[in-house]
């Protein structure tokens, strides 16, 4: 990506995290929705009208760029040797969940039994690994991109689907907060398919919400895990009826 279309992303992110749209920006630049699109889309800003967009959200032109260069920096992935160090201290599971969460260091000293130099080395070993920043007084500055993922059947993602086979799903449902839905019906594949869409939609918007909501004070957010799933599939009971010839394989 050139470097004149990571700064228009930038931006674009920036803006969108702050609630304005280009209906906002064209009405400050006193020019229609359809040219600001049409700029954003060509990437034909000039750097004067760059400062101005710049100040709808409190900033200037160099911290456009600092952010630009974090972007840059950002981890997507870790590899599969990295998240297994994770799995095997629950410690540094904690603390890295947390961070991923926008923890403050404060924040983890008062939810979780930590001393100060023990929290301190761990998040260390976070930094090592690039996943965050720490600063002075002990400041967390996360580098992860907003699309990061842990790895596909990884550590992480074996480690968490255990946890919800045993724990997650001993719980009846009923509390605030809380809601199962199971369903069962005979659909097609293609219906299928759409269901899958559909499911993939649902979690990007959970994602999107977990991205905005960091800007809502700690005490008002909460850890929370949404597990969707499908899968041709039935009781047991009901299968160990049916006659060979009557299975059928799902494609």
């Amino acid at each position: 990506m050139s470097q004149t279309n990571q700064i228009i992303l930038t931006l674009k992110k920036a803006l969108k995290a702050n609630g304005i749209k280009y209906i906002d920006v064209a009405n400050y630049l006193y020019i229609s929705e359809s040219s600001i699109k049409r700029q954003f889309t060509q990437g034909d800003i000039s750097l004067s009208r760059l400062e101005k967009i710049c100040e709808l959200i409190n900033m200037d032109i160099s911290d456009l760029l600092e952010l630009v260069h974090l972007e840059s920096m950002q981890v997507e992935q870790l590899s599969i040797v990295q998240e297994r160090k994770i799995v095997s201290n629950t410690k540094l599971m904690l603390v890295t969940i947390s961070v991923l969460n926008n923890l403050t260091f404060e924040q983890i000293f008062q939810l979780y039994n930590f001393d100060e130099a023990e929290l301190i080395k761990l998040l260390l070993q976070l930094e090592k690994i690039n996943l965050i920043q720490l600063n002075p007084d002990n400041k967390i500055k996360p580098l992860i991109s907003r699309t990061f993922q842990w790895q596909v059947n990884g550590p992480i993602q074996r480690y968490f689907e255990n946890h919800i086979q045993d724990d997650f799903f001993d719980c009846k449902f009923n509390h605030a907060g809380e809601l199962r839905i199971a369903i069962n019906g005979m659909i097609s594949t293609s219906s299928n398919q759409i269901v899958h869409k559909k499911i993939k939609q649902l979690a990007k918007t959970f994602s999107d919400f977990a991205y905005k909501d960091q800007n809502i004070g700690f005490e008002k957010r909460y850890g929370t895990t949404l597990v969707i799933a499908i899968r041709p599939w039935e009781l047991p009971e009901f299968s160990m009826y049916r006659r060979e010839a009557n299975n059928k394989v799902f494609s």
